[in-house]
């Protein structure tokens, strides 16, 4: 994961958000879980949703890991051992 980041940071040129919202060309994997901490997916009459939604951090990492942001509310972007689970 640290390594699929930093390689797409590199090809942009760009950088992400840091520790203490200072910005980063490394973030490190711990860095991007804290980041996600608090997303919340709700299920609702069998229909998944965000508390709240993604932040600007947020979204920008997951566009960094080319991972599209309904990936936590659509089913069959989800792993199967997430789905089965």
């Amino acid at each position: 994961m640290e390594r699929a980041i930093r390689r797409k940071i590199k090809e942009e040129n760009s950088t992400l958000t840091g520790w203490n919202n200072g910005k980063t060309a490394k973030p490190t994997s711990f860095m991007m879980v804290s980041k996600f901490i608090s997303v919340v997916v709700a299920i609702k009459n069998g229909e998944r949703s965000l508390f709240t939604p993604l932040n600007k951090v947020q979204l920008a990492y997951l566009n960094a890991l080319e991972v599209n942001p309904s990936i936590f509310t659509e089913i069959d972007l989800m792993p199967e051992a997430i789905r089965s689970g």
